[in-house]
């Protein structure tokens, strides 16, 4: 924890400080990446602040963006091998953090930070950097999560090691140019990480499906009782190759309130897939409406392109209207586009209207003329 006195805050960091960077894309230490790939330097594309109005997002980048994007190219550099000063990178992140804690924790209570980012492979590549920013009053409506579980349990079958292993591979082709050959275009269960066609993926979708079914009971048990939350994060991948969107659904609504971001994260990615590919079946709209707020920009997005997906159906679409909007107007401001983008999908899908996805004054009009009055 590294934070003031009266105001706390926590910073995400994984392995070194500058994970704040890394966590970019699951992708920063994927093996091979060094020896086949990404010849250059991938540039910050944007920079966004969200969850606070304590300063203005056009302020906070002119104050700290050029120390963000200096930070990220150092960061690239590691990645590609063109450097080997992990230490400047990690004392360069603490740098950073502490200065972005300080400005901010003199201006609001604070509960959490948290620096994220997003690896667009593009093309052109590029990386979104996002601060995420908790007020200790928003605590307990924007962080509605549970417990963490205790349970402990072996690998059932070996299946976790080799989801694993097939991340892993997953991960080095896509640093190795093969984002678009990456993108699903069909699907055969009901969620896919990359198309199992590649002949370096094909091998594993007859296994995953054996090793769900003869596994699923435990697996289910694992997604809500472990105490690994990778394990309940690979659990709900793996529980997608049994192709029982029935059952896995409620699994799915629950997880969105897991207290680790992986899991939370897992289980919204499969819903984004199933809202596309079975939309008569009942989803979590209530709970994919207040993720579309969680303090983490990788639960928004996909909060928001499920949401998305959820309004085209006449049956969602007044409760995203009149539950999401104005969550999704504040979103709609944002640069990143994996959260900006969904926000104006469902603000055009809701209200029937197709203002520019930068014409703030217009949705916001709309939103005054045609959403239910605030209660007093």
């Amino acid at each position: 924890m590294n934070g003031s006195r009266t105001s706390p805050v926590r910073v995400r960091r994984q392995l070194s400080v500058l994970r704040v960077l890394a966590a970019i894309a699951c992708f920063a230490t994927a093996p091979g990446a060094h020896a086949q790939g990404a010849a250059e330097p991938v540039p910050v594309g944007s920079i966004d602040l969200y969850g606070t109005d304590a300063i203005d997002a056009d302020a906070f980048r002119e104050e700290f963006g050029d120390e963000i994007v200096r930070l990220a190219a150092l960061f690239e550099a590691v990645r590609l091998g063109r450097s080997t000063d992990e230490a400047g990178l990690d004392a360069l992140a603490a740098e950073l953090n502490s200065a972005i804690e300080a400005r901010l924790s003199a201006l609001v209570p604070l509960a959490h930070v948290e620096f994220g980012a997003t690896t667009d492979f593009g093309p052109p590549p590029r990386i979104h950097v996002m601060v995420d920013v908790l007020e200790e009053a928003d605590k307990a409506r924007r962080m509605p999560f549970g417990e963490a579980p205790t349970g402990r349990f072996e690998d059932p079958g070996g299946l976790f090691a080799l989801w694993d292993e097939y991340s892993q591979k997953v991960f080095t082709l896509a640093y190795a140019g093969a984002g678009a050959a990456l993108q699903v275009k069909e699907c055969p269960v009901l969620h896919c990480v990359a198309p199992f066609d590649l002949p370096e993926l094909e091998p594993y979708l007859e296994r995953f499906n054996t090793g769900a079914r003869e596994h699923e009971e435990l697996l289910y048990t694992i997604a809500t009782q472990s105490g690994d939350a990778s394990q309940r994060a690979n659990a709900l991948f793996l529980l997608a190759h049994t192709n029982d969107a029935e059952r896995l659904l409620p699994a799915l609504g629950r997880a969105i309130y897991d207290p680790a971001g992986s899991v939370r994260n897992n289980a919204m990615r499969v819903l984004m897939f199933l809202a596309n590919a079975r939309p008569e079946l009942d989803y979590p709209v209530e709970a994919l409406i207040a993720a579309l707020d969680f303090p983490t920009a990788s639960d928004r997005n996909k909060a928001g392109y499920t949401l998305a997906a959820l309004a085209a159906q006449p049956r969602y679409r007044a409760a995203i209207r009149d539950g999401a909007v104005p969550i999704v107007l504040r979103i709609l401001r944002l640069l990143q586009p994996n959260n900006h983008d969904p926000a104006y999908e469902i603000l055009k899908l809701v209200s029937g209207q197709s203002y520019g996805d930068r014409d703030y004054a217009a949705w916001e009009a709309w939103a005054k003329a045609n959403l239910p009055a605030a209660p007093r």
